[in-house]
């Protein structure tokens, strides 16, 4: 897949900051989802490396599976212009790994290097617990970084 990097700009981040709001939307989004992968957007404004997320947008799994996403192109990159219209900036793509812990797997690590401004924010949930770890690709365009995920609870 082709990115055009004028939709998807390349913006080092170092921090993933989700709003309160946002926060809660993605774990209604994923719990609602279980146990199948769930999958979305994340948008809001990036400031000095850090990605601050105020609004996540769901998109549908087309694979409908426990252990896999995929998505539509034509939704996604829809949803990003819509999105940047309302004067909101593509930061990354969510998904949830339902029952296992939020490291990517070989797949989600392919996928990410064919998009390397990026942020992949990973959810290991189960109605127990949630944990989230966030990943971009790192300069030398081969290796995945974990960056900082936080949650302002304003």
């Amino acid at each position: 897949m082709q990115i055009d990097h004028s939709v998807i700009p390349i913006v080092k981040i170092y921090v993933l900051r989700l709003s309160r709001e946002a926060y809660l939307d993605l774990y209604h989004h994923i719990s609602e989802k279980y146990p199948l992968e769930a999958c979305g957007i994340l948008l809001g404004r990036i400031e000095n490396g850090i990605a601050i997320v105020t609004r996540i947008l769901p998109l549908r799994n087309i694979k409908e599976s426990r252990t896999e996403f995929w998505i539509d192109e034509k939704e996604w990159i829809g949803k990003i212009l819509e999105a940047q219209k309302q004067g909101l900036e593509y930061i990354g793509l969510y998904h949830s790994h339902p029952d296992t812990e939020p490291l990517p797997s070989p797949s989600d690590r392919h996928r990410m290097l064919e998009c390397p401004g990026e942020v992949w924010l990973i959810v290991g949930y189960s109605p127990s617990s949630l944990t989230m770890a966030a990943y971009r690709v790192g300069d030398d365009g081969y290796s995945l970084l974990s960056i900082s995920t936080q949650v302002a609870h304003e």
